[in-house]
């Protein structure tokens, strides 16, 4: 799944299309859609989370890159087209996507203090939100996308091995020192990983994700589907430490 980052990134590349016209638009999405779309002028392009809203005068143009989502600036892939948009200077391409036109940005998009990337995230209140779910993992509290808009769960994994958390470890048996810091590191972590992004390094961030030996003592990885969302946790047993033992 595209992490909050790659939407950032995808943000900063489209903006060279605000104020252009669209002047063509085709893919597999609805046709109501494509017809709507062409001939439109971008007037601006907002973020939420792992959402991008692109405006158009009238509506807004909502992507959602999912699970297997992509996207393409001035290239194109053997992959089913979803939507193509052909501005004056250049052209966006999403494969396996979601594309839903909206008349107005949803109510979260108004509320930045849990959009991890965001100016406007706020530390404090994501803390006291956490202490408020006691029985939950934090390895399903990094995913919770009304705590940490924008985390998926290559960035989950990462925050908790750098931070020498377990992902079985329960929220209301961490320290708040921890959880605080735990806080920080998912911002510290998305802008990092922005950065390799932007520099086209994006490889050499990951030290946990997708990796088999433990970078700080050389021990293998464990690699398992843990708590109530099933997602790839990737965790070093010797360095990562369980805050109280569950039943999972």
């Amino acid at each position: 799944m595209p992490e909050g980052p790659e939407i950032i990134w995808l943000k900063e590349q489209a903006s060279v299309f605000i104020g252009e016209q669209v002047q063509h638009a085709r893919g597999s999405t609805g046709g109501y859609l494509l017809e709507m779309v062409a001939g439109e002028i971008l007037q601006e392009i907002n973020t939420h989370g792992k959402l991008i809203f692109f405006r158009f005068p009238a509506f807004f143009l909502r992507i959602h890159l999912g699970l297997f989502g992509t996207y393409l600036v001035d290239t194109s892939s053997s992959r089913k087209l979803e939507l193509e948009l052909e501005f004056e200077s250049g052209t966006l391409r999403f494969y396996a996507t979601g594309c839903r036109l909206l008349f107005s940005l949803p109510p979260e998009c108004a509320h930045h203090h849990f959009d991890v990337l965001h100016p406007g995230f706020s530390s404090d209140k994501i803390l006291r939100k956490l202490l408020l779910k006691p029985d939950v993992l934090i390895c399903d509290a990094l995913l919770d996308q009304q705590l940490f808009a924008g985390m998926g769960n290559g960035l989950k994994n990462e925050v908790l091995y750098r931070r020498q958390v377990h992902p079985l470890s329960v929220v209301g048996e961490m320290p708040q020192p921890v959880l605080r810091s735990l806080v920080a590191a998912a911002v510290a972590q998305s802008e990092l990983y922005l950065e390799h992004l932007r520099e086209g390094h994006l490889p050499e961030y990951w030290l946990a994700y997708r990796k088999e030996s433990c970078a700080r003592d050389g021990l293998p990885l464990r690699r398992e589907k843990l708590g109530r969302t099933a997602r790839s946790c990737y965790y070093c047993e010797a360095c990562q430490q369980l805050y109280a033992a569950t039943s999972w």
